[in-house]
């Protein structure tokens, strides 16, 4: 009589719990990999619009002006593109969005037409660099632009020192806060 082989179903089972264990473990790093390569994107663009925004300054001497004075608009970083091309076209936030929330409703409503990232120019709204001590900084800045996190949320106010909340990836990923760039 031939001996069958084969597995038993105990050997079945632990194969099962092995390869469920590493699939728990790789897929949140995997998620995390994700919200860390966004919030890299977003701070390479927001640098290259703050240098874009230093070009526009040595040519015509002042920082581009806000619509409105301490409130970004979605118009305010256009100067920089025309009729100077100091940058060619201004990015998208990478964060426009949550997966969740139809993307132009929370483009009109939210973001308030504002597709790109903010832009607060604080020498038209103090008349001088603004003071980045009460930010948890050292120095100061001329403008800074910033765009959503993770969390899809700004409660950032420029006039309002408190509602500063940077995001850090020590929080969570998708934990609460905006990601800035400092202009000098």
């Amino acid at each position: 009589m031939m001996k069958r082989r084969g597995f038993t179903l105990i050997e079945l089972m632990t194969v099962v719990s092995i390869i469920s264990i590493l699939a728990a473990i790789a897929v949140p790093n995997f998620m995390n990999a994700q919200y860390r390569a966004k919030v890299a994107r977003s701070i390479a663009e927001q640098e290259i619009l703050a240098w874009a925004v230093e070009s526009y300054f040595v040519d015509q001497d002042h920082y581009p002006p806000n619509a409105q004075a301490g409130t970004a608009s979605p118009w305010d970083l256009v100067p920089i593109t025309t009729p100077i091309a100091y940058i060619s076209q201004l990015p998208e936030d990478i964060f426009l969005a949550p997966n969740n929330v139809e993307k132009g409703g929370f483009i009109e409503v939210i973001r308030k037409g504002n597709r790109s990232y903010y832009y607060v120019n604080f020498v038209q709204q103090f008349g001088g660099r603004m003071s980045l001590a009460p930010y948890g900084k050292t120095g100061s800045a001329n403008f800074v632009v910033y765009g959503l996190g993770p969390a899809y949320t700004n409660t950032f106010d420029p006039g309002k020192p408190e509602t500063f909340m940077e995001y850090s990836p020590s929080n969570g990923t998708v934990s609460e806060g905006n990601v800035f760039t400092f202009g000098p």
